[in-house]
């Protein structure tokens, strides 16, 4: 096991920035008990019951099983390992008496799945620990700290993000060349895995899902196993795919127009929207900065929309993506009540943060769903794959 290096400092600034003493990382059996942040901190997976104890003053504490405590030892990044040699709450009460934090960060969140990993049964063990001590302690949810360390991505790992939406977007320009007559939506779905597959990528999410295939708006699309189709001239085609290597993934969207016979271009109605799709993407992206809010990203973008007549989709303007497709933290959204949270889309947006940008129209083709990816820096935003700029058409 290891631990990043390139994430110490940036906890250790988190923990500065939100007046917190430390941050407590505790379970067992983490890879059937999930706990979000383990992968993003390094190489790391609890099995017999672990805590890790970050602090203000730069240091990480491991307590530990008398079974791993030489192994911990041997971690750059830790700088002191106690072993339990009864129950890790007993050692835990030991080395909270001694360090005495009164703001206490641990790993909990109603709003976010990525800061939400400590289980129930784990927190009634802290619970007691809490109540034996002899001063009072404040815990506090770990979604600031979580968001910070999940959320700023080192420049490897931009990288390696970058890699993977250049490889996506560069299999979903091969798709017209698969389409004929009596192609289906299931045919694109097989033939975006295989060629993956065959390169050594994954899916960005679960294979039955990813990617998904809009070919025809009168079935039914969304997060779930894709529905065989033909595909229809006349009608837009939508995918929704990522590809994932080395563990980390992309997420983009393309459309597709198929031509009727007597055709050589998409309607104008039809290029009008994906147009003004093409450009609330870029307006937004154009806009972000650290700073600027999620909420205020959302609003460049949806305004341009609906001020042309257009409905508001119901959905984000965009999400977080990096270690896994919906990656936590911040999200760019109105104020819809499933989004309309503080700590979601009124927090400011961080240099480092990779977001994409998906604003949708509805028309009677089909769904107009551009996804892009990007990267916030110091001054701005930059593109991690060229956007797409024109329909891609498909002549059978």
């Amino acid at each position: 096991m290891k631990i990043d290096q390139e994430k110490l400092p940036i906890i250790y600034e988190a923990l500065k920035e939100n007046n917190v003493d430390a941050w407590l990382i505790t379970g067992r059996e983490s890879i059937m008990k999930s706990e979000p942040i383990l992968p993003v901190l390094g190489d790391m997976d609890f099995i017999i019951a672990t805590t890790l104890i970050f602090t203000a003053d730069e240091k990480c504490l491991a307590i530990v099983s008398p079974l791993d405590v030489e192994g911990y030892k041997l971690i750059a990044g830790i700088d002191e390992v106690y072993e339990y040699p009864t129950t890790m709450e007993e050692t835990i009460y030991e080395v909270l008496s001694k360090l005495k934090p009164k703001k206490l960060a641990l790993n909990y969140c109603s709003s976010d799945s990525a800061a939400d990993g400590l289980t129930l049964g784990m927190y009634k063990k802290l619970e007691k620990v809490f109540s034996q001590l002899d001063y009072e302690i404040e815990t506090v949810s770990a979604f600031p700290i979580v968001a910070e360390v999940r959320g700023r991505k080192t420049a490897t790992q931009i990288e390696k993000i970058r890699h993977c939406a250049i490889k996506a977007n560069e299999y979903l320009y091969k798709v017209p060349e698969i389409c004929k007559k009596g192609t289906t939506s299931l045919d694109i779905f097989n033939f975006l895995h295989e060629i993956a597959y065959s390169e050594g990528y994954g899916m960005s999410w679960a294979e039955s899902q990813c990617p998904g295939v809009s070919v025809d708006p009168n079935v039914p699309s969304g997060h779930m196993g894709i529905i065989s189709t033909p595909i229809v001239p006349g009608y837009l085609i939508n995918i929704d795919y990522g590809v994932s290597k080395d563990g980390y993934v992309s997420d983009l969207q393309r459309m597709y127009y198929v031509l009727k016979e007597d055709e050589t271009d998409a309607p104008e109605h039809v290029k009008k929207a994906f147009y003004l799709v093409r450009d609330a993407v870029a307006a937004a992206k154009e806009f972000m900065k650290p700073g600027v809010t999620g909420f205020q990203v959302d609003q460049i973008a949806r305004h341009m929309i609906v001020d042309e007549g257009y409905d508001s989709w119901n959905a984000a303007l965009g999400h977080q993506v990096g270690h896994v497709t919906h990656d936590g933290g911040t999200i760019l959204a109105n104020r819809r009540p499933r989004y309309n949270k503080p700590e979601l889309i009124d927090t400011p947006l961080k240099s480092g943060n990779v977001f994409t940008i998906e604003p949708g129209i509805s028309i009677a083709e089909g769904r107009i769903g551009i996804e892009e990816d990007v990267v916030i820096t110091e001054h701005g935003t930059e593109w991690l794959v060229e956007p797409q700029q024109e329909l891609i058409l498909i002549k059978i």
